[in-house]
């Protein structure tokens, strides 16, 4: 798939004989993120709207900074890594002292704001499962 059919894809509705729950929506908004060259006001505007959020529409998936609020409460961003041209971003559940590295939720991405965006879906799916 290529990253402007995966952007596309991003906020498309889903088919009727699907029963997707919020696990699965976080999940496959986080996939898709994890495809796509660059960030775009339409997964912008998915994110917005799986998470229920009113209001304007935050840059997330271009911005660090409106990426970095979508961290659910309980959570703390790790340290992220680069490689190969893409960035992996990490999250860990709080109060953990840096003395654990996993259990972590983490995503790579083309850029630090998609692969942020990524990581906190995946653990907003976990606290909705």
């Amino acid at each position: 798939m290529g990253g402007g059919e995966a952007t596309a894809q991003l906020h498309a509705p889903c088919r009727t004989d699907e029963a997707l729950t919020r696990f699965d929506h976080l999940i496959r908004i986080a996939d898709r993120l994890g495809q796509v060259s660059a960030g775009s006001p339409e997964a912008d505007q998915a994110i917005h709207d799986v998470l229920g959020r009113a209001g304007t529409v935050l840059p997330y998936t271009t911005e660090t900074g409106a990426a970095a609020q979508l961290m659910p409460p309980g959570f703390e961003w790790r340290e992220n890594t680069h490689a190969g041209g893409l960035v992996y971003a990490s999250c860990r559940r709080s109060g953990t002292g840096g003395k654990w590295r996993h259990p972590h939720h983490g995503q790579w991405s083309a850029t630090k704001p998609l692969s942020m965006c990524g990581t906190a879906m995946q653990a907003r799916a976990m606290l909705a499962r």
